[in-house]
């Protein structure tokens, strides 16, 4: 019998599961035919290969904390977010914070976040207001300059574009760095 019709068959199932965890089993025996790739099993399914990815990650989550989702003591989304956690036991950790401190999807994102990275979500974002002006200000203090704001939870982004001939812009270029020179 060829893998083919196995595939479809199980692409089928998978697409009319509505139980997550065996959704997600079904899943891992597609993702095991060795010629079949993420991206053609999403294709497969309709959805995005990054949604087949979040799926799979649910596999590492301990029964302990499967048995707490199919009690209602946690949503599918704190599954998600706390299936980025690649070690059982601060999994459990974090599904027990979860439980303790009655924590919101945000909440939970930002301990995994912490868990993760070592950082915590503090203070505020610069407003759109804030930006804007920012922007507005260097762009007519010269020229041929273009300016972007980039910011999250765990970092924060300028963009400067300075356009010109190599010339005009590698003066600019040193000049901008040193800048950052005189900022010790």
């Amino acid at each position: 019998m060829s893998a083919l019709p196995e595939v479809d068959r199980l692409a089928d199932e998978i697409k009319g599961e509505t139980d997550i965890v065996k959704k997600v089993k079904l899943l891992e025996r597609l993702v095991s035919y060795d010629n079949i790739k993420l991206k053609e099993i999403a294709g497969r399914l309709g959805v995005k290969s990054s949604y087949i990815c979040h799926l799979l990650r649910l596999r590492r989550i301990p029964e302990a904390v499967i048995d707490g989702y199919y009690a209602k003591n946690i949503s599918l989304s704190h599954l998600f977010i706390i299936s980025r956690l690649k070690d059982e036991d601060k999994i459990l950790k974090a599904y027990e914070r979860v439980l303790i401190e009655s924590l919101s999807v945000k909440k939970t994102e930002e301990l995994v976040r912490d868990i993760l990275y070592g950082i915590k979500t503090q203070g505020d974002y610069l407003t759109p207001e804030e930006k804007a002006g920012f922007i507005s200000r260097i762009k007519n203090l010269k020229k041929n300059i273009d300016l972007n704001i980039i910011q999250t939870r765990i970092k924060s982004k300028v963009v400067v574009e300075f356009k010109g001939n190599l010339e005009y812009t590698s003066k600019r270029l040193r000049g901008f760095l040193r800048l950052f020179e005189s900022w010790k």
